[in-house]
């Protein structure tokens, strides 16, 4: 090939205008066939252009050669430089950029040019310099779509004669075939180079990431979602077997239950976006992980791929879960010294009565005998009412079952309204009597109205309130109850209002905030929804919504 070039070269002057075009363009073609062979045995961008200027010296026998591609990014200024021979090093060449100016020029004036006929004023002056500096003789430009795609430069032939007009139709022929196909694989080398990005970007995401096409077919997968899968099911193939697998598949009933159609709401119910939470099996151990699931819409509607990251919480649930225990306990401490308080003061005032008792009998008096032991009946009957709400409260089993809401209620008033912090303060209450009974874990549910009560009471003390007060309220709405402590206390600041159930968060003091954790816990165990009505210095209204028809 690079013989029969020659030879078109140097017998220009002895063959007719039609034969010499038709032996260029055979040519042209000859070295597009081969360039692209080579890219579709090696699709290496760089590897082809080093292959396409290996091409271009060996054709016109020249010392030195470099091509200059404009890379398509966000940064223009970005280029790719190839060369070979005596130049293709030199710092001038490599700085030649591609500039808004250049690009203009060659569009007006895209044939091939001989440097030394070239006419560039302005800015692009200096360009003929560096040019001529490096021995560069011919340079044309590589268009494509109406875009300055790049630059060919082709220094000094090795007899040192000067480019006849036919080289020039030669080196014109060439690059006008071979510029398509310098484009496209550019293109496609900069798409596997972007798509190889993305993967590595999503194989260092700690989340899974799955992407399913609008047939439910895996489209994609990161390693840690693999992972995932890996951790349930050893016997899994290649990640790379398991593109085109449907959902059912990916992620099998017996492991995943019910993860198929959760995952699938996205998609059924038009939803752009959902969260849930889905547990996997093992053995006799459940996992737990978070989804985000994204609907992406396509061509219309009814195609779209959904996108899903799971994040294992199994950890972070089950140190929840001893973490509301470790609250449960310390919490079931401080009252016991609270609790212990009160019984003494039951005892100290049944062993005081039994002692006016025996006092008026050794005085032969009758009705103070008899007033006494009314006293003590009342005193036992509160101390009956204190423990009974005690055992109510007290119960280690966090199963439900069917109560009263407001008889729990009224038992927990009856336990806090003989502790000293709750003595000065007025406790209020509307219960709506239309409530029925229904399914409640009345240990946590006492646990949340206490924590409340508390907290009111705080509020009040915080504020040095004389005419304190708490409101305990139920109103049933519906297929709900709302259940809503108020007080005339201190108030929240609307910044802390919404934090307050989001972390070990506090305005007391000494106060440590595990107890509005334990009622968001609380709440969540119930599928209940905990609102605050709030302005600093008027005290403050939580509300907490319970389902009558609780949901496990």
């Amino acid at each position: 090939m690079v013989t029969g070039i020659k030879q078109v070269a140097n017998d220009q002057l002895h063959l007719p205008s039609d034969t010499l075009s038709s032996d260029i363009q055979k040519l042209a073609f000859d070295a597009l066939s081969n360039l692209a062979k080579q890219f579709s045995r090696k699709p290496d961008f760089h590897n082809l252009m080093e292959v396409f200027i290996l091409i271009l010296s060996g054709q016109f026998s020249v010392t030195s050669a470099f091509v200059i591609i404009q890379q398509i990014s966000a940064h223009p200024e970005d280029q790719l430089f190839f060369s070979i021979g005596k130049r293709s090093n030199s710092k001038d060449l490599v700085n030649i950029k591609l500039s808004k100016d250049l690009a203009t020029y060659f569009l007006n004036n895209n044939a091939p040019q001989r440097v030394d006929k070239m006419d560039l004023s302005g800015t692009l002056a200096s360009l003929i310099l560096v040019l001529k500096n490096n021995h560069i003789k011919l340079v044309a430009p590589l268009i494509h779509n109406d875009n300055l795609l790049g630059l060919v430069g082709l220094g000094e032939k090795v007899n040192k004669k000067p480019f006849a007009d036919a080289e020039l139709e030669l080196l014109a022929a060439l690059i006008n075939a071979v510029t398509p196909l310098i484009s496209n694989s550019f293109l496609f080398m900069e798409i596997a180079n972007l798509n190889a990005w993305y993967l590595e970007v999503l194989n260092n995401v700690e989340q899974g990431v799955f992407v399913f096409d609008s047939d439910n077919l895996l489209k994609a997968i990161n390693k840690t979602g693999f992972d995932i899968l890996k951790t349930f099911r050893s016997d899994l193939p290649d990640i790379k077997q398991l593109k085109d697998h449907p959902i059912e598949t990916i992620f099998p009933a017996a492991v995943f239950p019910d993860w198929g159609y959760q995952l699938n709401r996205a998609r059924s119910e038009k939803l752009d976006k959902l969260t849930i939470n889905l547990t996997a099996k093992q053995d006799d151990r459940d996992f737990i992980y978070r989804a985000h699931v994204r609907s992406i819409f396509r061509e219309n509607e009814y195609r779209s791929d959904l996108i899903i990251t799971l994040v294992d919480i199994t950890f972070q649930r089950e140190n929840e879960q001893r973490l509301f225990d470790l609250q449960k306990f310390a919490e079931k401490g401080l009252l016991a010294s609270s609790i212990s308080h009160e019984l003494n003061n039951f005892l100290g005032m049944l062993l005081g009565g039994l002692e006016m008792i025996e006092f008026a009998l050794n005085e032969n008096n009758s009705e103070k005998v008899n007033a006494t032991l009314e006293q003590l009946k009342t005193a036992v009957d509160q101390m009956t009412r204190f423990t009974a709400g005690l055992m109510d409260y007290g119960k280690l089993s966090t199963s439900k079952r069917k109560a009263n809401l407001n008889n729990l209620i009224v038992d927990v008033l009856s336990f806090v309204s003989v502790q000293k912090k709750f003595k000065s303060i007025l406790i209020h209450t509307e219960l709506d009597k239309n409530i029925p009974e229904f399914e409640m874990d009345t240990d946590q549910i006492a646990q949340l109205l206490l924590n409340l009560l508390n907290n009111a009471a705080d509020a009040i003390e915080e504020v040095k309130n004389d005419e304190g007060w708490i409101l305990v309220k139920t109103v049933k709405e519906s297929n709900f109850v709302n259940l809503s402590v108020s007080d005339n206390g201190v108030g929240i600041e609307p910044d802390i209002k919404e934090k307050l159930f989001k972390a070990h968060l506090t305005t007391k003091v000494n106060g440590h905030g595990y107890g509005l954790i334990t009622c968001a816990v609380i709440s969540e165990n119930h599928h209940a929804h905990i609102e605050i009505d709030s302005e600093p210095g008027h005290g403050a209204t939580f509300s907490i919504r319970l389902p009558i028809d609780t949901i496990d």
